[in-house]
C-alpha cells in the first residue's frame, strides 16, 4: 500500500519506519503490545509509539504468521504485498467462484476440488459489500443440495456463516469507505528451504518478527519497512 495508489485523502497516506523496540504491558488484561518505530524518509530521526492494532508491514518485512486452523503450526515468512482488503478479497473470491462453477459433475475428483474451493472460501475475510459484488452466496447455495454429503454440508455451513455476516453488517450500517482494512500476501518459509505464497492473510494472523537492518550505519534488530496507520501512516 502506498499513497499514490490510495488517492489524495490524507488519512490514507502512510509513512514508513523500522521497529526498534517492543513493549508488552504485562499488567494489562489483554497484554497490550506497543512498538517504538523509527521513521524513515522525510520523517527520518523521528520516532513514534504505535499500538499493535495500528501497525502494518511493508514489503520484505520479516513476520510470523499464525495458523488459520487450530491443528496447524505457526510459520515464519516475509511480506510480499500489502493490499486494501476489499480489492484483494473481491478478486480472490471471483477467482474461486469461476473455479467453483467449472465443476458440475459428481466424480470423486471433482467433489474433492469442490471441497477444496469451499475450504478456501471459508478462510476469506468476508464482508457484505464483497458478498453483494461477487454474488458468491448464490453459487455456493446451489451446492446445498449436492449429491455428495460433505460438499452439501460444507456449502450449508458457509451460506449460514455469510448470512450472519450480511445481517450483522447491515444492522450496524457499516461505512466501508471510511473503515479501510488491509490483507497481506506472504512468502511462507518451511523447514528444508521449502516455501510457498499465501494470499489474503488478515492482519490478526501477522505478527512482528525480529530482523536485522542497518540504520544510519548501525546494525539494529528491526522489522523492515513496517508501516502503520496510527496517524495516517502506511
Amino acid at each position: 500500500a502506498n499513497s499514490s495508489e490510495e488517492g489524495d485523502n490524507p488519512g490514507n497516506q502512510f509513512r514508513t519506519g523500522l521497529v526498534t523496540a517492543v513493549f508488552v504491558h504485562i499488567l494489562s488484561p489483554s497484554r497490550d503490545v506497543i512498538y517504538e518505530v523509527q521513521l524513515t524518509g522525510q520523517d527520518a530521526h523521528q520516532s513514534e509509539m504505535i499500538p499493535e492494532h495500528e501497525l502494518y508491514y511493508g514489503p520484505r518485512s520479516p513476520v510470523r504468521v499464525l495458523p488459520s486452523l487450530p491443528n496447524n503450526i505457526e510459520a515464519n515468512g516475509e511480506i510480499l504485498m500489502c493490499q486494501i482488503q476489499s480489492y484483494a478479497t473481491t478478486h480472490a473470491v471471483l477467482r474461486l467462484k469461476d473455479s467453483l462453477l467449472a465443476y458440475q459433475s459428481n466424480t470423486p475428483d471433482e467433489c474433492g476440488q469442490l471441497l477444496y474451493i469451499l475450504d478456501e472460501l471459508s478462510k476469506v475475510h468476508m464482508s457484505r459489500p464483497i458478498l453483494v459484488e461477487t454474488l458468491i452466496g448464490r453459487s455456493v447455495a446451489m451446492l446445498k443440495s449436492h449429491k455428495n454429503v460433505n460438499v452439501a454440508q460444507q456449502a450449508r455451513e458457509l451460506v449460514k456463516k455469510w448470512k450472519g455476516i450480511d445481517k450483522a453488517e447491515k444492522d450496524k450500517k457499516c461505512d466501508h469507505h471510511n473503515s479501510i482494512s488491509y490483507v497481506y500476501t506472504v512468502l511462507i518459509v518451511k523447514a528444508g528451504n521449502q516455501f510457498y505464497v499465501e494470499e489474503n492473510i488478515s492482519p490478526e494472523r501477522v505478527k512482528y518478527r525480529k530482523g536485522t537492518k542497518k540504520l544510519g550505519g548501525e546494525e539494529i534488530e528491526s522489522s523492515n519497512s513496517t508501516i502503520t496507520t496510527a496517524t495516517g501512516l502506511c
